[in-house]
């Protein structure tokens, strides 16, 4: 059954090409889509609380993705003369990359989730360039080199993981399963356990995209249609990030963790930083928000690294509630460039006063800032109780300065977008304002309305995990932040 949970949004996106009619197809792909999100139901109480959180957020945000794409694009779009800018491929690639990521969230063990992670890069780079733009296919090829040396690393890691376990006196067919090295007592050799989980974490972080191995996220990210940096950002980084739980896992097994959460904490703390001050310098809005992903992947870092019962229960948060915010921005972004043609601030002005897309940014930049009542706001609360109970006093000042720049950053900028007079140069109101006539159109106007739909429902994840941690939810998540803590 999981293969073919794993293999749904693939095979759903290959079937949709049979339909000729187009309204059809894109009704078909949409009803597919729901059906593949549903299906990783089937395998509660067959995986670990860990894997069904990312599993769930993998599944809801990629049928999100697939209807935004859906119900945002014209008819025309999509028609390059490369292969891969062709509107079918596009949702192949969209399904082979949401499939790839169920692979990581559902594997067993280490050699199963390195070729998930691997086929993300495959699918995504084309995707990252489906413009054909020059700057696009320079940002993929940028994304496929460097994310390959990170994955690289990883595979060494794992290598040299398998002959660790070995040693240990593990079954050879278990060898990297991270249950079956964790519930093994034989003691380790130290020196290649902590050159493997190293090799490990670095190669996870690059994908992750944390400074100084996050280069390649700005552009990649930015350079992509809406919906694929969405998930680049919000899910695909999350992947990362649960490979690097998995790996802390192991290294706690293995008697090694206090160096694997050393380098954490130092990794995070400067993400955050760093990324926090290129952010008051953007003048994108896409690349900001690309800016904001490295410093959310440094804030879990900086979470993981502090440790503890409450530094994991951050983690877990701050990755739920990160997945939403920045999807919704990412998917507001993309509604904001269809209908102004433009994604560069200085150019963008009035944005509340033009309808829907402004708006439901506005809400995404609320959300994705830390404020309360949202989600992250409760996450990041949580990381300064872990810090002052790890007594990690420097890298918690960082991160408390990154954060606080990073808040200025998109704080100025929703000022500057949706308040003053809309300019009419450069920016053109879109079509879909127009009160629809024709059935055409008024098919056109209800595929908007689902991407806006698609928006709501994200912004809608991201205030609700404000409320979680005082439900039953909150105490399955806390319940594997203890589980990750008292790790052999």
């Amino acid at each position: 059954m999981m293969a073919w949970v794993i293999a749904a949004p693939l095979l759903s996106a290959i079937l949709t090409i049979a339909f000729r009619n187009r309204e059809a197809r894109r009704f078909a792909r949409v009803v597919l889509a729901a059906v593949a999100a549903a299906l990783p139901l089937s395998l509660a109480g067959t995986i670990d609380g860990l894997s069904g959180t990312f599993t769930a957020i993998v599944s809801v945000l990629g049928f999100l993705a697939t209807a935004f794409s859906t119900g945002t694009f014209a008819p025309d779009w999509g028609v390059g003369r490369a292969i891969w800018s062709r509107k079918s491929v596009y949702f192949v690639l969209l399904g082979a990359f949401w499939s790839a990521m169920l692979l990581v969230v559902l594997a067993d063990n280490f050699a199963a989730l390195w070729l998930g992670i691997s086929a993300t890069t495959l699918a995504t780079a084309f995707l990252v360039g489906f413009s054909g733009e020059a700057t696009a296919l320079e940002a993929a090829w940028k994304y496929l080199v460097l994310c390959s040396v990170g994955i690289g690393f990883a595979l060494l890691g794992i290598v040299a993981l398998a002959h660790v376990a070995i040693a240990a006196g593990i079954d050879p067919r278990l060898t990297l399963s991270w249950t079956a090295i964790a519930g093994h007592t034989t003691p380790a050799a130290p020196s290649l356990a902590q050159l493997a989980t190293v090799l490990m974490l670095v190669g996870f972080a690059t994908k992750a995209g944390l400074f100084p191995m996050h280069a390649w996220l700005p552009d990649a990210h930015s350079k992509a249609p809406a919906p694929i940096s969405a998930l680049l950002s919000g899910v695909l980084v999350s992947c990362a990030l649960y490979a690097i739980m998995r790996t802390l896992e192991v290294g706690a097994a293995l008697g090694v963790s206090p160096l694997l959460h050393q380098i954490l904490v130092w990794l995070g703390a400067a993400s955050v930083i760093v990324a926090g001050a290129l952010m008051l310098v953007q003048r994108d809005l896409k690349r900001m928000l690309a800016y904001s992903t490295v410093e959310h992947a440094g804030i879990v870092a900086l979470a993981l690294g502090f440790g503890g019962s409450l530094g994991f229960l951050a983690a877990l948060l701050h990755v739920v509630g990160h997945a939403f915010a920045k999807s919704a921005a990412f998917f507001a972004a993309g509604m904001v460039q269809r209908d102004f043609s433009t994604t560069t601030l200085g150019k963008l002005r009035g944005l509340w006063q033009r309808g829907g897309s402004g708006r439901l940014l506005l809400a995404a930049l609320v959300a994705l800032s830390g404020m309360p009542p949202f989600g992250l706001f409760v996450s990041e609360l949580l990381l300064v109780f872990a810090g002052i109970a790890a007594h990690q006093w420097v890298p918690l000042g960082l991160g408390l300065t990154g954060i606080a720049l990073a808040f200025a950053a998109i704080a100025r900028s929703a000022i500057e977008i949706e308040s003053g007079t809309p300019k009419a140069q450069g920016v053109e109101s879109s079509p879909a304002h127009e009160i629809p006539r024709t059935a055409e159109q008024r098919i056109a106007a209800l595929l908007a309305s689902v991407a806006s739909g698609a928006i709501a429902v994200a912004v809608i994840g991201a205030l609700s995990i404000a409320v979680v941690p005082w439900t039953s939810l909150g105490a399955s998540l806390a319940s594997i932040a203890a589980t990750l803590e008292s790790a052999p």
